[in-house]
């Protein structure tokens, strides 16, 4: 093969990786699958095994984190975007956490979303429990069914709110729910 026909495939390689952060965040070992939404291709949908599901709205920037000898990633790296998680935890009672630069959301089991801008990240718990601590460690709060939290810089406490209908629909709709 021609060498500037071997630097152009790199070319593109290197260019596909960067455009496509959501494809470029999963390895062959990660055991799981991406697969367009039916009902709104612009959404995808991640599926590990049968305790992980993480569905991607369209323009969301992350990065799965995986845990050496462990088929199912740790947890998520969201840079901004959203995600969607459900997450069965199984005999193992693992846990699985969305990092943001501004908090971090975990979970042993359960549906909960993420939404981050430069300004924050916003945390729903869509059905159990959801832990949302800052990213410094400094606060914590635990998010029941329908209840969210706003995580600004800066280590003041973290509000707990029951969303109205009207902003739980804006985030479910992101990922056609």
């Amino acid at each position: 093969m021609p060498r500037f026909v071997s630097w152009a495939l790199v070319a593109v390689a290197v260019a596909s990786a960067l455009l496509c952060p959501q494809v470029r965040a999963l390895g062959e070992s990660s055991g799981c699958n991406l697969d367009p939404d039916d009902r709104d291709p612009s959404v995808k949908i991640l599926r590990c095994g049968e305790d992980l599901t993480i569905r991607i709205a369209a323009e969301t920037d992350y990065r799965l984190s995986e845990q050496k000898g462990q088929a199912l990633p740790k947890a998520a790296q969201l840079k901004s975007g959203a995600l969607m998680v459900e997450f069965k935890p199984g005999a193992h009672q693992r846990r699985f956490q969305i990092l943001t630069p501004h908090a971090i959301a975990a979970v042993r089991g359960t549906t909960w979303a993420v939404e981050v801008t430069s300004e924050q990240s916003s945390t729903l718990a869509v059905s159990g429990s959801v832990d949302v601590t800052r990213a410094n460690g400094s606060r914590r709060v635990t998010l029941q069914t329908g209840e969210g939290a706003d995580v600004t810089a800066g280590t003041g406490p973290i509000t707990v709110k029951r969303w109205g209908e009207k902003r739980v629909q804006a985030l479910l709709a992101r990922f056609a729910q």
